[in-house]
């Protein structure tokens, strides 16, 4: 074998547990705060394509935090970071390929352990919620709480 076949060998090796390694840690974050698993304002209501009313945070067998909508299997996103806030903020950057961005959303827990989104940005520092609120609307995020 070269010692150019060598050296790409090694560099594709190192770059694949570098990737492993960032995913167990996004993974650990999230764990770590509380978030995996299924959240709503009603668990009871049933799951409609779209709404956003139900998010669940998973980890998948190889370690990757994903973030699904609606229990959907199609409206499933990598979350590629995470991170927690000296004020207990869990913020997530969440890839959304078919949108061609990556979006960060910051998570707040209520005293009760609930959580409720305090913003999303995208890379271009637009927001669709900023301070609790949705921009579209101004009313304010909803509580969501765990379901399982």
């Amino acid at each position: 074998m070269s010692s150019i076949s060598r050296l790409l060998l090694a560099t594709i090796l190192c770059a694949s547990f570098a990737a492993v390694a960032v995913a167990d840690e996004t993974a650990d974050v999230a764990r770590a705060w509380g978030l995996i698993g299924t959240w709503a304002a009603d668990c009871s209501a049933p799951a409609v394509k779209g709404r956003g009313a139900i998010i669940s945070y998973e980890v998948t067998p190889d370690g990757t935090l994903i973030y699904r909508r609606d229990r959907d299997p199609s409206d499933v996103n990598a979350v590629a970071n995470a991170r927690v806030e000296s004020d207990q903020t869990l913020v997530l950057s969440i890839v959304l390929p078919r949108a061609h961005q990556t979006r960060e959303n910051g998570i707040a827990r209520t005293p009760d352990g609930s959580i409720r989104a305090l913003f999303n940005r995208g890379e271009d520092d637009s927001y669709s919620i900023r301070d609790g609120r949705f921009v579209a609307n101004g009313k304010p995020t909803p509580v969501l709480r765990k379901c399982d």
